[in-house]
This record gives structure tokens, sequence and C-alpha cells, in this order.
């Protein structure tokens, strides 16, 4: 009768994780398979997690409400794939700690003996995840960001219940994320931490950087799992800032919409005048708020309008204060 273990890994790399899963898979036994969860999941058998997130909040309450077994990941120059306490030491290639592990923890009364299976290059793991992930968090999305814009923070990290995404540079306003990662997109479990200089060091090195607001604006603004803070249509908003605009067929939609905003405008206006749908609208606005290129701003800062009368009273008065302006210049 084949056993399923629902096992969480949490805090590594896509790279290292990938390593590990193909490793636990390899120190199960032949009638255990592994199902891959999140640190959202109702029960965890088995959670992995690194010491970097060990003692977050976040984590503790899975320790305590959901996981019923977990391993601290440990990196280490030495002892490694050793287990001592409850450390394991990684980079490893020796599985017997592990799977020793698992006989004595785990599947204390399983008949079979755990065999390691051969690592061969027929040996395929799937750990692609499908699956929608909500980590629930005292910390709120505005928290977040705000953080991530703190320049005295220096270092943190971008994670979410699938665990690492980004190393950010709270002072240059720089990214780098894994070379692998295309078609990201956050969700509500998204967070962040401190960064450590050996995280720092290890995520920098060979990685590509790119610019954050840019990074972030791309990312965010696309981000169909992310629950956004709501702004009202009868609000009124300024754009300080225009975004770095991606080439596609979203990049008319949103220069338009800089343009009317830049001047501070109401957001029912603006959607009126573009015809708009209040989502795309809205989206536009709670993405700029949120990565602070813009603020919301009380009417009489208003300077857009759909009125065809102000738009050419408004015209009509530069200019003339162009004109007054260069008749001063030359002394008439």
């Amino acid at each position: 009768m084949t056993k399923t273990l629902n096992i969480a890994v949490f805090g590594l790399n896509t790279t290292d994780i990938n390593q590990l899963k193909t490793q636990i898979v390899l120190c199960l036994p032949s009638n255990t398979q592994p199902n891959w969860v999140n640190i959202a999941e109702e029960k965890i058998d088995v959670l992995f997690v690194t010491d970097i997130f060990f003692n977050s909040i976040g984590i503790q309450n899975t320790l305590k409400e959901r996981a019923q077994r977990y391993l601290k990941l440990t990196k280490s120059n030495r002892d490694f794939g050793k287990i001592i306490g409850d450390q394991l030491f990684y980079p490893f290639s020796d599985l017997t700690y592990l799977s020793k592990w698992f006989s004595q923890e785990l599947l204390p009364n399983t008949d079979e003996t755990i065999q390691l299976k051969p690592n061969n290059k027929n040996f395929h793991l799937n750990t692609k995840n499908e699956f929608l992930t909500v980590l629930k968090s005292e910390t709120t999305l505005e928290q977040v960001f705000s953080e991530i814009f703190t320049p005295r923070n220096g270092y943190i990290q971008l994670f979410d219940a699938n665990g690492f995404i980004a190393l950010v540079d709270t002072r240059t306003e720089r990214v780098w994320i894994e070379e692998n990662m295309t078609g990201l997109q956050f969700n509500d479990s998204l967070n962040q931490t401190y960064a450590t200089s050996q995280i720092v060091h290890e995520n920098t090195e060979g990685k590509l950087i790119y610019d954050l607001r840019t990074w972030l604006w791309q990312t965010l603004s696309h981000s169909s799992m992310l629950t956004l803070p709501k702004a009202q249509m009868n609000q009124n908003f300024k754009l300080d800032i225009w975004p770095q605009f991606a080439k596609n067929m979203h990049r008319r939609d949103d220069l338009k919409m800089a343009a009317c905003f830049s001047e501070g405008a109401n957001i029912r206006a603006v959607q009126q005048h573009l015809n708009s749908t209040d989502e795309k609208i809205l989206n536009f606005v709670s993405c700029a708020s949120l990565l602070q290129l813009g603020r919301f701003i009380e009417s009489d800062e208003v300077k857009f309008s759909t009125d065809i009368n102000q738009i050419q009273m408004n015209q009509t008065n530069k200019l003339r204060n162009f004109f007054g302006k260069f008749r001063k210049k030359l002394g008439l």
C-alpha cells in the first residue's frame, strides 16, 4: 500500500529546493511518495526550513499549528548531510543521515528498511508547484513595500509561501533575481526579512540585476493572485514618477493613464476620459501608490480636466506665460 507524506521546503532558492527534493525522494522507501505542499497546508508531515526564516512569526505559527516534524536547514562548510539535534547541515550528497532520520522519526511503523535509490540519469522529479499560495500573516502588503523603500534597511529578502524570490538592496534600489524565474507573480503571502552578508554574497554572484522599481512594476501590475490595497473611484491621485512600462500591448494604455495622473487627476474622470474599465484604472493607481510613484491628493490639487473650455483656457494661459517670459527676456 502506497503511503503519502506532506512535505514542505521553505527558504531555499529554486536550484537548492529542487536538489533537496530529489534527495528526499531518494531517502524514502519505495512504497512512500512525497506530496509537495507549501507552509499554508493544513497538515504538514515534515517541514524543511532554513535557519534564516526559522524564528519568523509565520514559521513559528506553522510549527505550532500544522507541522508534525521539522528539520532546520543550516548551511555549513563541514558536517555535510549530518543531522545534529533539529539541524540538517547542507549542501550534502551523503544521504545516510537523512534516510536514518526518516526511518526513526516519520516512518517508525514501516516494515521496509529504506534502501537508497540509485541516483542515475534516468531519475526524474517534477517539482513544479501548481497551487495558489495564501500564507496568513500579520504583515500587510503596505508594510512589506514600506520596508522595501526604506534605505536604512540595506539588503532584504523577498519571499512568499513558496520560498525565496529576490534579494533587494534598499539603498541603491537594485534587485537580484533567479535567472530561471520567468513569469513570476506575487501572491498574498509576499513578505520580507533581513539578509545576512552570506546570503548577499550567495545571491548577488552570477545573478541578474534589475532596477528595483522597474522590476516591481512589471511584476506587481500583472500579479493576478495578489490582493492590492483598494483605491476608490472618487479619490484623486497624482503620479510623481513615471513607471518604466514594458514594451507590450498594454504600454499605450499605461502611457495614457500616466499622462493624465501626472497632472493630478480624479480617478473617475480619467476612467471616463480614457473609456477604460474601473479594474484597469484602479490597478494602475494601487500599483503606483504601493511603489511610492505617486500619492493621493485633495481636490484643490487636481489639474487634469476633461472640460474642453478648461483645457483651452489652460493652453491659453500657458501661451501667455510663455510670451510673457519671452518679452521680459528681450526687455520689451
